[in-house]
């Protein structure tokens, strides 16, 4: 007996022979919607529980719910054929999210949710969807060990989530060095050479945020939720060299939060950045200090002014501007009505693509995954970076670039 599952598109024959022909230890498959990355997923699993006597398998997908409706679209393919889904199939448990096939072969679908109770489980093949979703400690702790004994592989597929693991493993693939390991692909709706579905995404795109459409059908490093669009295009590998003014802005760290200093000119060019944090460097009150002031010494010929971040460092800007060399240092609160001022005025910079910055990681990291959200009780919007991650470097950018806004601007009101 032969069964045909589908007909594959030519993204999915590029997956299958990543999968199948290249056969790295981890299969990376950065795609986005209407790729069809999770229908192949499922049917490749179901071919390698009928093809392979006993073969351990775990589908995993972010959530429970995500993964149970994967097993209720593998049931809904054999709807006409329920005499082949019994000879095939020896046990659908639903109860358990388990499908055992005559052959001794299994596919449980599980969640990351699940968390350490997965642990200790012994597979030779574990399909991750929506990986970019799940947490790298995860995948990395609980999931990966349980093929490591068993010489088995693991797929995985998603969208980019913003430039978080799922991002950098994808680089990762694309390096011949690592393809034993590790081996990538990407590959969106426009590779399908369909006009049909280029209509319906267009028409979709409509109803849809320019970093929702970018994340989902262009499979760009972005979160849906992102603020900042065309990051990427704002990034120059070459710094000014020539320019009339400079400002600076100055996110102030304590405990385990970093210093950043930047300074850009008038037309909003970074032209250098000093990240760090007082503790891991073992500075003592008096260098932390002085690093301060080196950096607005390094610029003082062209500095126009410099906004000092003064939340609970009152004393420290007193200090600092002891010294009369530091006359252009002016005091700002982030307040919850200047934080959202300075976020938009950046927001608009990289909309109007008015703003270019160097290809620094940390800060290239922070701006994709900088978020916001609405307090449900006072209904302002709250600013952060997921997860407790560092948005030092995207809170030090905004100050700057308000910095250099109002100045040129004649100066209006300041937060204080």
């Amino acid at each position: 007996m032969q069964i045909k599952l589908y007909n594959p598109t030519e993204p999915q024959e590029d997956f299958y022979r990543l999968v199948h022909e290249d056969k790295p230890f981890i299969t990376l498959a950065a795609m986005g919607r209407q790729t069809g990355k999770t229908h192949f997923m499922l049917n490749d699993a179901i071919m390698r529980g009928l093809n392979n006597k006993k073969h351990r398998m775990f589908w995993v997908s972010p959530i429970q719910e995500q993964a149970n409706k994967v097993m209720k679209d593998i049931e809904s393919m054999f709807s006409d054929h329920q005499e082949v889904f019994e000879k095939i199939i020896t046990r659908f448990d639903r109860k358990h999210n388990e499908i055992y096939f005559y052959n001794g072969s299994f596919i449980k679908f599980r969640s990351a949710e699940a968390g350490d109770n997965l642990r200790g489980s012994t597979l030779d093949f574990i399909y991750i969807d929506e990986a970019a979703f799940i947490k790298e400690a995860f995948i990395n702790e609980v999931l990966l060990p349980m093929v490591t004994r068993t010489n088995g592989r693991v797929v995985m597929s998603s969208t980019f989530n913003g430039k978080n693991w799922y991002w950098d493993w994808y680089q990762r693939g694309l390096k011949e060095e690592n393809f034993k390991q590790i081996k990538s692909i990407k590959r969106t709706y426009l590779d399908l050479n369909d006009g049909d579905v280029e209509n319906t995404v267009l028409g979709i795109r409509k109803s849809m945020t320019k970093a929702q459409f970018d994340q989902e059908y262009l499979c760009r490093p972005v979160s849906a939720d992102a603020l900042f669009s065309d990051i990427e295009d704002s990034i120059t590998k070459h710094l000014p060299e020539e320019y009339e003014r400079i400002y600076i802005g100055m996110d102030i760290g304590v405990a385990q939060d970093y210093t950043v200093l930047i300074a850009m000119t008038e037309k909003y060019e970074v032209i250098d950045i000093d990240r760090f944090n007082y503790k891991e460097e073992n500075l003592d009150s008096d260098e932390f200090k002085e690093r301060i002031k080196a950096f607005y010494l390094k610029h003082d010929e062209k500095l126009s002014a410099a906004y000092f971040e003064v939340n609970n460092n009152d004393l420290l800007f007193d200090d600092i501007t002891d010294d009369d060399r530091m006359y252009k240092m002016i005091p700002f609160h982030t307040t919850s009505k200047s934080k959202p001022e300075i976020i938009k005025n950046l927001i608009k910079l990289f909309e109007d693509h008015k703003i270019k910055i160097p290809n620094y990681d940390v800060l290239v990291k922070e701006l994709y995954d900088f978020k916001s959200k609405r307090n449900p009780i006072t209904g302002n919007l709250q600013f952060s970076n997921t997860e407790g991650k560092h948005d030092d470097c995207v809170m030090s950018l905004a100050i700057t670039a308000y910095c250099a806004k109002e100045e040129q601007d004649g100066g209006v009101t300041m937060f204080l």
